[in-house]
């Protein structure tokens, strides 16, 4: 098993240093990903310089543009997690490789994992750049006074993010849906996390219903934890989230044992339904398209 968990992981490191050649190869896109991290994040930024002279983002510290950074940084991950797993799997199909990748010594997942690197590259530094602009240009402040769960929150918030996207990826052969709008990605991406997940306002502002919406997503409980740990002022011990105010523990601890707990959901399912797609497709003979 040893063994074979270092195949995978050598062959996830060949694609990633793939996938950053083809990335690097062409200097002014570079350039221009630069520029368009900066404008994107400076429009954000300005947007909660005027709101957050009225925001009140209780109990979540005074620093509304530290908020909105937390927001774009959760934002960046999930874009690329739950986004990406799709699209790489209809890269794959469209350029008829997958059944070379599955007759190889490699996991179902790992040419996914291995290509999604391309986003990875293009996303990840993102969230660098939006703490180094918030704080060099917009007076965004942070502390880091538990790095290790705030590293746990951010990897649970990756996996369970991922899963979700594998989710979505496995709908490409077990629904058939290889052209038009994927439906888990449009409704979790575009619809449920774009209005409930709370990347530039509390969703204690919202609607209790869509309180409720928004606790089906992880990006609820990552972003509430995150900005009591990491926003100057923030209040550890004041329930805001539906969960909160029924489960009388800890919030912070209450956000971590969901979060683990979708986590290991979703990126279950994921990997089931995708596996379940790929069979069926080897049953159907729509593995691959003919070249």
């Amino acid at each position: 098993m040893r063994r074979n968990f270092i195949v995978q992981l050598r062959s996830v490191i060949a694609f990633a240093k793939r996938e950053y050649v083809i990335w690097t190869s062409y200097k002014v896109n570079i350039v221009t990903w630069i520029l368009d991290v900066f404008i994107n994040s400076a429009l954000f930024f300005m947007l909660s310089l005027l709101m957050g002279k009225h925001a009140n983002i209780a109990p979540y510290g005074n620093n509304y543009v530290s908020f909105v950074v937390l927001g774009l940084s959760a934002y960046y991950i999930s874009y690329t997690n739950l986004g990406d797993p799709y699209d790489r799997v209809a890269r794959i199909y469209w350029n008829g490789t997958m059944d070379l990748y599955l007759l190889s010594p490699l996991s179902l997942v790992t040419p996914v994992i291995g290509i999604m690197y391309r986003s990875v590259l293009d996303d990840y530094p993102r969230v660098l750049l939006a703490f180094l602009f918030g704080t060099l240009f917009f007076g965004a402040a942070f502390r880091f006074m538990q790095p290790f769960t705030i590293l746990l929150i951010v990897i649970l918030l990756g996996i369970s993010t991922f899963g979700i996207g594998m989710i979505s990826a496995s709908s490409f052969f077990l629904l058939n849906l290889k052209v038009g709008t994927e439906p888990v990605k449009f409704i979790f991406q575009d619809i449920i996390i774009a209005l409930a997940a709370g990347y530039f306002y509390p969703i204690s502002v919202l609607p209790y219903s869509l309180q409720l919406v928004s606790s089906v997503l992880p990006h609820t409980y990552a972003l509430d934890a995150l900005r009591r740990l990491m926003i100057p002022g923030g209040n550890p011990n004041i329930p805001v989230l539906p969960i909160q105010k029924i489960w009388h523990v800890s919030p912070i601890f209450s956000d971590l044992v969901i979060l683990l707990a979708m986590s290991v959901v979703f990126l279950f399912l994921g990997f089931y339904l995708y596996a379940l797609g790929i069979e069926r497709a080897r049953r159907n003979g729509t593995l691959t398209r003919w070249q």
